[in-house]
């Protein structure tokens, strides 16, 4: 496969590309940029997809129930004092 290879930016031709596409998929999806191209010219770019952040969930019955330490009110009854304070 001939390559040049810049800073994590590769460029490759189009035939090579064609011969070379899994090997090309797995460094683009560790963060490599590459670049085919054809005549010499640039045509297309393949980069990493960007995962999704996978969303944060609380254990709320384990939270309860959990104290920060042995000084420390249980989250429970931290909760039920400022409901009650507010009236």
């Amino acid at each position: 496969m001939k390559t040049v290879q810049e800073d994590r930016l590769i460029h490759v031709n189009v035939r090579s590309a064609k011969d070379r596409l899994s090997k090309l998929l797995e460094l683009a999806s560790h963060g490599e940029d590459v670049i085919i191209t054809s005549d010499g010219k640039p045509k297309a770019k393949l980069t990493a997809v960007e995962q999704p952040q996978k969303r944060f969930r609380v254990n709320w019955e384990l939270l309860r129930v959990v104290r920060i330490s042995k000084k420390e009110k249980l989250s429970e009854e931290i909760i039920r004092e400022d409901r009650d304070s507010r009236g």
